[in-house]
């Protein structure tokens, strides 16, 4: 099953009822979003286009769509950073509910999910954040050079989304004071380190990327009610584990919280409820 994500064309701060608009997408975010998904979708609106950069570009790819949704009414400052949510948001439900050939998750660039109070569930779930762990190129990378690498080194990239989604169910489905043990833990390490390898034989200006999941701990077909329980409980205090240095200075690390949280009510049964992600400010190679 292909990859897809939903994103908004710029940063948005906001409580679930106030929101304000920051910088749009960098040049890096789009070469992560290329590299690492299979289909990327940046909404848009009829009250203002925020363009992202080299978005003809992007668009010719075929893997970056932009679909425009539609406002009524005059909206101020606010109003325009919450139109971009409300329009992230829509284009989800639709795609999440009625587009089961691709698996789709709410992601966002930056450090909080900002989602409008009439779209959330309160969850219980799990926040696992990977720290230093994605390598992206650096933006003077053209397009097509990305594509390319992601089309050769495609077994590389499978067994990283692979390693990641093992880590993860592991992390749901029996928690455990011994995780660093685990194997999963050690094919996420040799994934990770894969990775870095061959983007480092390629490119020689890498950017890492931090990528935060939340968990669901009542998904379908995630973790029983004992297990879901059991992992609340044992994550409550932020869990960390350094898995050693990947092929640059800063040591990759896995950070694990458990916490009740609002998240997207169209993915209360996914594994995945929705993702963050940012460059690592300290890791510029």
């Amino acid at each position: 099953m292909e990859r897809g994500i939903i994103t908004a064309p710029a940063r948005v701060i906001g409580n679930g009822s106030q929101f304000r608009s920051e910088a749009g997408l960098a040049i890096d975010d789009l070469r992560y979003f290329l590299l690492y998904w299979d289909k990327v979708v940046i909404p848009t609106t009829n009250l203002v286009h925020l363009a992202v950069p080299e978005e003809d570009e992007l668009l010719s790819t075929g893997i970056v769509t932009r679909p425009r949704v539609p406002f009524l009414g005059t909206f101020n400052g606010e109003l325009m950073a919450k139109a971009q949510v409300l329009a992230q948001t829509a284009v989800a439900r639709d795609l999440i509910v009625n587009d089961n050939k691709t698996d789709w998750v709410l992601h966002q660039i930056g450090d909080e999910f900002i989602i409008p109070d009439n779209e959330t569930i309160e969850k219980q779930s799990i926040r696992v954040e990977l720290i230093s762990a994605l390598p992206v190129p650096s933006g003077d990378v053209a397009i097509p050079d990305i594509l390319e690498f992601k089309e050769r080194r495609i077994d590389e990239l499978n067994q990283l989304h692979q390693s990641i989604d093992e880590l993860y169910f592991e992390i749901l489905s029996s928690p455990d004071p011994s995780l660093k043990t685990k194997n999963t833990v050690n094919q996420f390490n040799q994934s990770i380190i894969d990775v870095n390898k061959v983007t480092n034989e390629k490119w020689k200006n890498i950017r890492k990327f931090d990528i935060s999941a939340e968990l669901n701990l009542s998904g379908k077909d995630v973790a029983s009610g004992t297990a879901a329980g059991a992992a609340f409980d044992f994550f409550t205090s932020l869990y960390t584990l350094p898995i050693g240095s990947v092929v640059g200075a800063v040591a990759s690390t896995i950070k694990v919280q458990a916490k009740s949280t609002k998240s997207f009510e169209p993915s209360k049964d996914k594994q995945v409820l929705s993702y963050l992600a940012k460059a690592h400010e300290e890791d510029i190679l």
